[in-house]
């Protein structure tokens, strides 16, 4: 028999149970994790290659903000209406942080890569149409480096992309709360 104080927590959906603390952590962690590659990522296409304290802590800071963002954004379903647009508005801000110094090539991509993978609904020719001109900007970053030593031009660009690939689904929940049931699961 199910105890009856369990009983409003057992009707939620899963990712309405699991403890904010938790899916703050895992956030953050991602975000860390995130900010570590794109840092590595910055340092193997450099032509000059320095690392500066203020730096790291940004790029490794700015994706936890991000990440804990998301959380923000997911959740905010669940959240009275008058806090709930409050809620992703804050959730949507968190793309300026990653649009700040070199990461504004990166803003792009990410933002209409986001748009695009999320539209869900939408027709097929207008998703393709966002995911192509997101991808545009690739050839300024390719631009970019090419001014990297020449072993690791390739690898720079596949890691690019790859950070790319790996950020658009967090922004996705940011940018289409449409994507959030009434119930607050995430549909990606």
């Amino acid at each position: 028999m199910v105890d009856t104080a369990l009983r409003p927590q057992l009707a939620k959906p899963f990712s309405m149970r699991r403890s904010l603390a938790r899916d703050l952590g895992v956030a953050g962690l991602w975000g860390a994790s995130w900010g570590v590659a794109a840092r590595l990522w910055m340092r193997f296409i450099s032509t000059e290659p320095e690392f500066s304290v203020t730096g790291s802590a940004y790029i490794i800071g700015a994706p936890i903000l991000i990440g804990l963002a998301s959380v923000l954004a997911t959740r905010s379903s669940g959240f009275r209406p008058a806090l709930r647009w409050p809620a992703r508005g804050l959730a949507g801000l968190s793309t300026l942080l990653l649009g700040m110094a070199a990461g504004i090539l990166m803003l792009p991509t990410i933002a209409l890569g986001a748009i695009g993978y999320g539209g869900r609904g939408w027709p097929r020719a207008l998703r393709v149409a966002v995911m192509v001109l997101a991808a545009l900007p690739v050839v300024v970053v390719h631009g970019e480096i090419e001014k990297a030593p020449p072993s690791h031009r390739v690898g720079g660009l596949l890691a690019y992309l790859a950070l790319v690939v790996a950020i658009i689904p967090l922004y996705s929940r940011i940018y289409h709360p449409a994507l959030l049931s009434k119930r607050g699961t995430a549909n990606v």
